[in-house]
């Protein structure tokens, strides 16, 4: 027999948020004591809760079952066969093991000075099998460990979490998109311990470890929380928000107030604001991320919808409702200095569900080097004398550079120096990086096997749209407490899936195409299975055709006294799919004897920036007699 015993782990914050057991080892222990399992089932947390010593360990392992490992989501899974595991369906003790520190999106993934394997009881019980129709015997247990126990835990483990909920203070409403960094206010220097965005009902989860507020001005070489005190230190919290550029910062100051002086590595706080962060004015001399594409120029605010991640509010019509594809680029202006230092800037991506709708765990994630493509950010220019006066000669400087351009070279952690000669000439409302948005999304499905006509879910699922935010950061040169946000974007659809094996040219010379950016498949009803039959006196196509962002789809055909067109295929768009069949609409005997073309066209609602994809298509000929 075999036993399936699956939940989720989770841990308090505080009341009002938990957080998954994040990519943690589970291990399953029988439990031999039975006089005590009914006890253990009414105890309470704290009398459950219980650190592991290696002796006590060691004196149980004769009684793994076996072990598992939770995902970023907190979910575990336990597939145990009774002969195998000689485990009979008897009560178990889950037990959680950490020989590291688990990601939890913290900066540092370090372990802390003096760190020792431990592992902790989650609990003692009976499971509650129930047999399922396919012979299996199955059980639940879902577990949140309380505030004070999960975060006795996380600080062995050095991990600091800020909790909080960002509203407008007059009207309590939540404040989305805002990007908060919290800081702790030192004597020396102040420390950034980390930044989020609040999500849809304005909440957001700042995860650090104390290196971050233990930085001096020897560090990294030494680390404390200065100044030195007899007793543990927390930081001293204070919170700057931004958006756009724009920004609204808490005076430090507000760190040595009682409620956010020396906070604990669980500490949730409420938050509001009279008025959010206003977007920085679109002035070229500030370094700004502002727009995506140098042709169409889509404002990363005003020309995305917050509704589908699609393009908007352009005059030119055919440039809306358009997901994005392939290379970007990103636009706006540079600086040579900030606060009268050399300037570094970088570009990084989050990953959403869906506009509104923020992934869970997601973080912020560079773009690297190789994520950007041939990209000129700027010129140095020198004047040369000539017979007839002067001559500017100008040499680009370029990530990914080419002959006869200069490099831009990048620091550490993927932040980009921009060049100090003091006749370099930044960029303004212009090229920051050509990100390669296949480096984000670059996925396939295989087509082989599709039936004209039919659905395409057939064959494989129907693919969708992935969303991403885009946001710029700059700092001066090397300097972390620096660092500021200058360009958010609104969430943006973004699809660079590729189909392979796609069925063409019907019955007629049949063959594939693979890398097609959607699917465009088409057959004659009356020449399925003889590719060089005869058409009479009726003419039916049968179509399949398939995108997240699929535009007009129509059929026509080419010939003596042509062009013909067949009746408008009606479906939603931007839609997923149109498929079925769809007859010549006038009389096919009348047509004159000779050779025709039959075409399937199917619109891709796609935009790189610069212009919309083209429409993807297949066709088939035929003899009319």
């Amino acid at each position: 027999m075999r036993f399936f015993l699956r939940g989720h782990l989770y841990g308090l914050i505080c009341r009002e948020q938990r957080t998954p057991v994040k990519e943690t080892i589970v291990r399953l222990y029988r439990y031999n004591n039975q006089d005590s399992v009914v006890g253990m089932a009414t105890a309470q947390p704290k009398e459950l809760f219980k650190i592991y010593s290696k002796e006590e360990l060691s004196a149980k392992s004769k009684d793994l079952i076996a072990e598992t490992r939770t995902d970023g989501n907190g979910a575990y899974s336990f597939d145990l066969d009774e002969k195998k595991q000689k485990y009979g369906g008897g009560p178990v003790e889950i037990v959680l093991n950490y020989p590291d520190v688990p990601d939890y999106g913290q900066e540092n993934q370090d372990k802390p000075k003096g760190f020792k394997e431990f592992d902790v009881r989650v609990n003692v019980f009976q499971p509650k099998w129930r047999e399922t129709n396919e012979g299996f015997v199955i059980a639940t247990f879902n577990y949140t460990f309380n505030s004070k126990n999960w975060c006795y835990m996380m600080g062995l483990l050095d991990l600091w979490f800020i909790f909080g909920r960002l509203t407008f203070c007059n009207t309590q409403s939540p404040i989305p998109g805002i990007e908060v960094t919290a800081m702790d206010d030192d004597w020396i220097s102040d420390d950034k311990l980390g930044s989020a965005l609040t999500d849809s009902s304005g909440r957001f989860l700042i995860v650090y470890t104390s290196k971050e507020f233990k930085k001096t001005f020897l560090s990294p070489w030494i680390n404390v929380e200065t100044p030195i005190l007899p007793w543990n230190n927390g930081p001293d919290v204070y919170f700057k928000y931004s958006l756009g550029g724009g920004s609204l910062d808490e005076p430090p100051s507000r760190g040595r107030d009682k409620d956010r002086e020396n906070v604990g590595n669980c500490f949730c706080v409420s938050l509001c604001l009279n008025e959010g962060p206003i977007p920085g004015p679109e002035d070229p001399t500030n370094p700004t991320f502002l727009r995506i594409g140098q042709n169409r120029a889509y404002h990363i605010l005003h020309n995305i919808d917050s509704t589908t991640g699609r393009t908007t509010g352009k005059p030119t019509a055919g440039w809306n409702g358009l997901a994005f594809y392939d290379k970007l680029s990103l636009l706006g202006s540079l600086n040579k200095k900030m606060n009268g230092k050399p300037l570094e800037y970088k570009f990084q991506y989050e990953e959403w569900d869906a506009p509104g709708v923020p992934k869970m765990g997601a973080t912020w994630t560079d773009i690297e080097k190789a994520d950007i493509a041939h990209t000129v950010i700027g010129y140095t220019q020198v004047l040369i004398p000539t017979p007839d006066g002067y001559e500017i000669i100008e040499t680009p400087y370029a990530i990914d550079h080419q002959s006869g351009e200069m490099e831009v070279s990048f620091a550490s952690d993927n932040w980009i120096k921009v060049p100090q000669e003091s006749n370099f000439l930044p960029n303004r409302n212009g090229l920051l990086i050509n990100l390669i948005s296949t480096k984000l999304m670059n996925d396939s499905v295989d087509m082989a096997g599709l039936v004209p006509g039919d659905n395409v879910t057939s064959i494989q699922p129907l693919q969708k749209n992935r969303y991403y935010r885009l946001r710029m950061r700059i700092r001066e040169e090397g300097n972390e407490p620096s660092e500021i946000t200058v360009g958010v974007s609104k969430v943006l659809a973004l699809f660079n899936f590729r189909y392979q094996n796609v069925p063409k040219n019907g019955s007629w010379i049949p063959t594939s195409v693979s890398s097609e950016i959607g699917v465009a498949s088409m057959d004659i009803k009356e020449m399925v299975g003889a590719g060089c039959g005869k058409i009479t006196n009726s003419l039916t196509v049968q179509y399949t055709a398939a995108n997240p962002n699929l535009g007009n789809v129509w059929v026509r055909m080419t010939g003596p006294g042509g062009p013909y067109a067949f009746p408008a295929i009606a479906h939603n768009t931007p839609g997923e799919e149109a498929h079925g069949e769809v007859a010549y609409g006038s009389s096919v005997s009348a047509l004159p004897n000779c050779a025709y073309i039959v075409w399937l066209h199917a619109d891709m609602k796609l935009t790189n920036g610069e212009i919309t994809h083209h429409d993807i298509w297949d066709q088939m000929a035929f003899c009319k007699v």
